[in-house]
């Protein structure tokens, strides 16, 4: 991720990959994620690995496991990923559908938002073994949403796979506000095993294909795509854009070759889209460019070979130029407005106090409650300009020498229209104040500094976690943070405001909490509307020791 005077860029590594039910045994996964041996020789690293598998062994017993620990393929990314610092931000599996996420630890605080979804359409909706899973979240204020999906096989199976993307793109809901829908968010990738195969079943074969292939005739073939042909006549897909493959069709292989199995007609099964809301803001643009799409041949183990394309985000300053050549911010033009009269989440249910907080793995039949959102109402100018001046939205607005009385003009339009305002949230976050010695076997007091304007969430909680962890669902203990929205209503206007204020809020965690001795731990603090919610992490505290108290002698001790 790099920053710019007009904005930011943020790259992101996206692998689709049917394993047909095998496990990671005795292969390396350096190559399908560009990576060298060792961790130094790597250049140019991503800033997220998304990670998206089907037909992931789903029998009863694996399923059980995964309950308690990571299923041994995001084990084995995880193994990989943790020697060059990045943590599993969030995984999403329905039986053999797995979704993953992996940030760089220095990008943790500018993820809000997360959520997940899955949606089945196997036997008419009631079976998971097709369908899609998906992660929707905020990078440092922009919304993404990923889709892996696993749509009808065969192919004959047209009308159902086209049927099977309406049904997910119907029944994928977030609780975002104005993102509650997949193409709702500012960028969207698709990928998966979406089965679409060639047309001209009767009039060209799997040997005359093969042929095709070998004598590299790929150009020729890509035009009986299947899916190339519904999003020309906007059927399906026809939201999301793809660089037409340039490489071999990717199914079906002879397991632990390289041969195509003539029992199918070989197909571009395996794809990765994509989709950009440009002007979803008055103030930025968004771009995407994708910088490579290709195949894996070298990996055997399944009858599918993987994808993997690579993404650059970009978000600018939308600018335009005076007669005298200064660049200012534009203002006046007719970009797509998001109607929104509230703003930032808050759930309306509470949750129980003695629940787990929200889970970071979710797996399929977890329960999603009865979480809604509710926002606060919009800021006007002066409110703005005031909480926001040191905001990367602001900052970017004051980019080029560009007239500070030009931004004001903006934000008054873009309040008073209900327009969509791009802003980083992230950049408000909670201070932890320094820990000295955590005493095992003794009540300890924290202390942490919500700063001004931060709206606490009814599942709010705090994690202590070991220092270097690799995933946020790696807590090994926490406690539910004070919250006041139930007892709003009890409170007078004086009161009210003073929640608004920067305050300092102490938490007492139970003497009962066991940490290991000789190690270093972290606090973490999460913003969540409650299980299955909507959850993002807000602050990290600075690493500290533990260490365990001799008892003070009593008097039976004393000869």
């Amino acid at each position: 991720m790099s920053h710019t005077d007009n904005g930011w860029n943020v790259k992101i590594y996206v692998v689709t990959w049917n394993v047909s039910t095998k496990f990671p045994e005795n292969i390396s996964l350096n190559k399908l994620l560009g990576l060298e041996t060792r961790p130094e020789q790597d250049t140019h690293l991503p800033d997220f690995f998304v990670i998206g598998l089907q037909e992931v062994n789903a029998q009863p017993q694996n399923t059980l496991f995964n309950l308690f620990k990571d299923d041994l393929w995001t084990q084995k990314f995880k193994d990989l990923l943790k020697e060059r610092d990045y943590v599993v931000i969030k995984t999403e599996q329905m039986q053999g559908l797995l979704l993953s996420v992996f940030a760089r630890r220095k990008h943790l605080l500018h993820l809000r938002q997360v959520e997940t979804e899955y949606t089945r359409t196997g036997l008419g909706g009631i079976w998971g073994n097709k369908g899609a899973v998906s992660i929707r979240m905020n990078v440092y204020g922009s919304s993404i949403c990923l889709v892996n999906a696993h749509l009808a096989a065969h192919d004959h199976m047209l009308e159902e796979r086209i049927n099977d993307y309406e049904r997910i793109v119907q029944e994928q809901k977030f609780h975002v506000k104005a993102k509650e829908a997949i193409f709702d968010h500012d960028y969207v990738f698709w990928f998966g095993d979406l089965n679409f195969r060639l047309t001209g079943e009767a009039t060209t074969s799997a040997d005359e294909i093969r042929t095709m292939v070998a004598r590299d005739e790929l150009k020729q073939l890509i035009e009986k795509d299947q899916l190339l042909l519904v999003r020309r006549e906007g059927r399906a897909f026809q939201k999301l854009q793809e660089r037409l493959p340039q490489f071999p069709p990717t199914f079906k292989f002879e397991h632990g070759t390289n041969d195509y199995d003539m029992k199918r007609r070989p197909a571009w099964t395996d794809r990765i889209l994509y989709a950009v809301n440009e002007t979803n803001y008055r103030n930025v643009r968004l771009t995407v460019e994708q910088t490579s799409y290709k195949s894996h041949p070298s990996y055997s183990i399944s009858d599918h070979k993987p994808v993997t394309s690579e993404f650059t985000l970009k978000c600018t300053l939308a600018l335009s130029s005076d007669e005298n050549g200064n660049a200012y911010p534009v203002a006046g033009t007719r970009h797509k407005v998001i109607r929104r009269k509230k703003r930032r989440f808050a759930a309306v249910s509470a949750i129980s106090r003695t629940a787990p907080p929200v889970a970071l793995v979710d797996t399929e039949g977890a329960s999603r409650g009865d979480a809604r959102v509710q926002r606060k109402s919009q800021y006007n100018s002066e409110q703005f300009r005031k909480h926001y001046n040191k905001r990367l939205s602001y900052k970017m607005a004051m980019a080029n020498n560009s007239d500070v009385h030009s931004f004001d003009d903006i934000v008054a339009d873009l309040v008073d229209d209900g327009a969509q305002v791009y802003e980083d949230a992230s950049e408000r976050t909670i201070t932890f104040k320094p820990i000295e010695l955590w005493h095992i076997g003794e009540p300890n007091t924290i202390e942490y500094v919500i700063p001004a304007g931060f709206d606490e969430s009814n599942a709010d909680w705090i994690g202590i976690y070991r220092e270097n962890f690799t995933s946020l669902n790696e807590y090994l203990a926490y406690e539910y943070t004070e919250t006041y929205k139930d007892k709003q209503h009890q409170l007078n206007e004086q009161q009210v405001q003073h929640l608004h204020n920067t305050r300092t809020v102490e938490l007492t965690f139970s003497e009962n909490v066991s940490l290991p001795l000789g190690e270093q731990y972290q606090l973490l603090y999460f913003q969540s509307t409650g299980t299955r919610g909507v959850t993002g992490l807000v602050g990290i505290s600075s690493p500290f020791a533990v260490e365990k108290r001799c008892p003070s002698p009593s008097f039976d001790d004393i000869d």
